[in-house]
């Protein structure tokens, strides 16, 4: 319904995808429900399951630098240097994209303790000021990409909107590092409003907005390449699920659905200038697909390519509300918020799968997209001299 054709899955489901066992029981089921294609990255934390999940067709590899609880699921965490080398190693082998969640968990840990001990509430709104810290992600970031450059591993950092990241990642990808980066919207659209309306609804509202340094930095990097796609980040907790976060910060859920409304949310900065149309179809189409291997199978519209075609209605109005949602969770962080241009049908591989606001696909319709070893160079940044964004 948000004009998706193709999805790729993280392992934190429950139970969470370690095993080679696991991972076909997860696929077994998906291929009775899925009315889109899918693919799924799997957790290596156990080191002698990485070739036979190679051999059995994974999409790639997600590793998880923080923990806590759900969805930061401490099964799924790996942070120590050289445990980390030793997987990169091993997945560099496979040839398979490796995705990780950059983060400095202790360091976070200390920053949030000692905020506290300064008399900051142990809640929601400190939680989202530490947790988006750039030293807490800079740190990280770093550390990978030297282990990228020794081990070759195919690198993807998710959830990128640290300035110090960012820069980071720009020298990297000139240098030839063999990286690519995404961000989600909840980073750069979610506002400080948006939390004091909704509480962990809207985690981090306003750690990131508003500081404008910052939003011009990571518009930057969109525009310029650093940043290669827009992923969704698409986190369906229910409102039940988020009482937990409000409670405890540290072991609870956090994240918003994001796949009903991402296209209409990322047209809206189209049109408020912040961001090139050809710059957004680059992102959420033809870069993730060569990323996983499927272009031009995926991500194009040409001769033997496998039509996957959204048709948008550029100027029409999406009104998010509760209760209105395909996602499970039934709510939505941009309630009260209007949007202009949304998708109007939805096609894969020729056949109409959505149409003007109703599913009219098959459960099971959807193929599995398996993960393709490659050897693709990622894009290096370019300055678009003349460009007028209008960064928030």
């Amino acid at each position: 319904m948000g004009g998706y054709t193709t999805y790729v899955d993280m392992p934190n489901v429950e139970p969470p995808t370690t095993t080679v066992e696991l991972f076909e029981q997860k696929r077994a089921i998906a291929a009775e429900n899925c009315l889109i294609d899918w693919g799924h990255f799997v957790g290596p934390v156990q080191f002698d399951q990485i070739e036979g999940f190679a051999k059995a067709g994974v999409t790639g590899f997600k590793i998880f630098q923080v923990t806590g609880g759900y969805p930061h699921d401490p099964r799924l965490a790996l942070d120590d240097p050289g445990q980390l080398y030793r997987t990169f190693q091993a997945i560099a082998d496979t040839g398979l994209l490796c995705v990780v969640h950059p983060f400095a968990q202790t360091l976070f840990e200390y920053l949030y303790e000692e905020a506290s001990a300064a008399g900051a509430p142990r809640d929601i709104h400190t939680f989202s000021d530490v947790y988006t810290r750039d030293v807490v992600w800079r740190t990280a970031v770093a550390i990978l990409l030297e282990l990228q450059r020794d081990t070759g591993v195919r690198l993807q950092v998710v959830h990128t909107h640290a300035p110090g990241s960012l820069r980071l990642l720009r020298q990297a990808k000139a240098e030839g590092v063999g990286v690519t980066v995404a961000t989600d919207p909840k980073y750069f659209h979610l506002r400080e409003e948006d939390i004091n309306a909704q509480g962990a609804r809207a985690i981090p509202g306003g750690a990131v907005t508003s500081d404008p340094a910052r939003m011009e930095e990571i518009w930057r990097s969109i525009d310029d390449g650093t940043i290669d796609i827009i992923d969704s980040d698409h986190a369906p907790h229910t409102l039940e699920d988020l009482k937990l976060m409000e409670e405890d910060p540290l072991i609870g859920p956090f994240g918003a659905p994001h796949y009903d409304h991402l296209l209409s949310l990322m047209l809206t900065d189209v049109q408020n200038g912040d961001l090139r149309l050809e710059r957004l179809v680059e992102m959420l189409t033809e870069t993730p697909a060569r990323i996983i291997g499927h272009y031009p199978e995926k991500g194009a519209v040409l001769p033997g390519s496998s039509a996957d075609i959204v048709l948008v209605d550029p100027k029409k109005k999406v009104h998010p509300k509760d209760g209105e949602m395909e996602s499970k969770s039934g709510w939505t962080p941009y309630v009260g918020w209007e949007l202009t241009g949304a998708p109007v049908m939805t096609m894969l591989r020729g056949t109409v799968i959505a149409e003007n606001g109703k599913p009219v696909g098959e459960p099971g319709f959807g193929r599995y997209v398996e993960g393709r070893a490659q050897d693709w160079a990622p894009r290096t940044p370019t300055v678009h001299q003349g460009l007028a964004l209008n960064p928030r």
